[in-house]
C-alpha cells in the first residue's frame, strides 16, 4: 500500500475510534494530502472522503466557513495573524464537528508569533483541529514540534518522480535548467537528493529503487569519487534548507560549480 493510503487510513482509523489528537505537525511538501486528511476529517459520509458533499466540496476549496488558514506575511508568519487564528477557534462551530486552523509553512513563524501560540497548542479549545504545515524542522521553536503530533508525508507524489529523474539526468548531462515555478525548483532539488544519497549509501546499481533506473546516470555520477558526492549532497542540502528564498539562478550555478 502507497504511503499516501496508509496515512489516510491511520487517520480515518483515529476518527472512527474518536481518538483524533488536537494538533498536528505535516512534515513535507505534500500539501494536497493534507488538503485530503481535512476532508476526511470533517466528512460525515461512512467511508470518508465522499468528494461530493458540502464539507468535501468546501475544504477542497479552501473556502469553508469552519477553515481558517494563516500564511506568512513577507518571510514570516506576523503575531497578528495568530491572535486571529485563536480567535477563530474560540468561536462556534458553522456545520463541521470541529474548527480547523491550517497554518502554512510553519517554519517561518517570528519569535513573538511562536510565543503567542504556545498556550493554544498546550490547552487547545475543545472541538479544534490544528495543522502546522512545514516542509523542514529546520526553523521551528523547539516548544512548538514537542506540542504537536509529527506526521511524515511523502514529499513528491509517483507520477512526478520519472519526470523530476530526467531533470536530475538532464542537469548531470551539462544542460542549464530553467525553473520558473520554486516549486518545480524544489522538487528538483529533493529529487537530486534522493538519487544521490541512495548512490552513497546503497550503490548506484540497486535496480529495486525506481529513482535509479538510468544508465546512463549511474555512468555520470561513477566518474565522481565518493568524497566529491558526499560535498554535492551537503551543498544540496544546505540549499534545499533556504529552497524557498534562495536565488534560483545562483544555486543552480553554485551546483554545477561542484560537478
Amino acid at each position: 500500500m502507497q504511503e499516501r493510503e496508509l496515512i489516510l487510513d491511520y487517520f480515518r482509523v483515529l476518527q472512527k475510534k474518536n481518538l483524533l489528537g488536537f494538533s498536528y505537525l505535516f512534515l513535507g511538501d505534500n500539501y494536497n494530502l493534507i488538503v485530503e486528511i481535512l476532508k476526511l476529517i470533517s466528512c460525515k459520509d461512512e467511508n470518508p472522503p465522499c468528494d461530493s458533499c458540502y464539507s468535501c466540496k468546501q475544504i477542497k476549496e479552501l473556502n469553508h466557513p469552519d477553515l481558517f488558514i494563516i500564511e506568512p506575511e513577507g518571510f514570516n508568519i506576523k503575531i497578528e495573524a495568530v491572535r486571529q487564528g485563536i480567535g477563530f477557534l474560540s468561536l462556534r462551530s458553522f456545520s463541521l464537528p470541529k474548527k480547523v486552523l491550517l497554518i502554512k509553512d510553519a517554519q517561518a513563524f517570528s519569535l513573538p508569533a511562536a510565543n503567542a501560540f504556545l498556550k493554544t497548542l498546550e490547552e487547545p479549545p475543545k472541538n479544534s483541529f490544528i495543522g502546522l504545515c512545514a516542509s523542514s524542522l529546520e526553523g521551528l521553536p523547539e516548544t512548538i514540534i514537542s506540542r504537536c503530533r509529527k506526521i511524515f508525508l511523502p514529499f513528491i507524489q509517483e507520477e512526478q518522480e520519472l519526470e523530476e529523474c530526467g531533470q536530475v539526468l538532464s542537469f548531470l548531462r551539462g544542460k542549464d535548467m530553467v525553473f520558473r515555478d520554486r516549486k518545480k525548483f524544489v522538487s528538483f532539488l529533493w529529487s537530486f537528493i534522493l538519487i544521490l544519497r541512495e548512490d552513497i549509501t546503497s550503490g548506484i546499481g540497486n535496480r529495486n529503487n525506481r529513482l535509479l533506473k538510468d544508465r546512463e546516470c549511474e555512468i555520470i555520477l561513477s566518474s565522481y569519487r565518493r568524497q566529491e558526492k558526499c560535498l554535492l549532497l551537503e551543498e544540496l542540502l544546505k540549499i534545499y534548507q533556504v529552497s524557498k528564498t534562495v536565488n534560483v539562478n545562483l544555486a543552480l550555478n553554485l551546483l554545477k560549480n561542484r560537478l
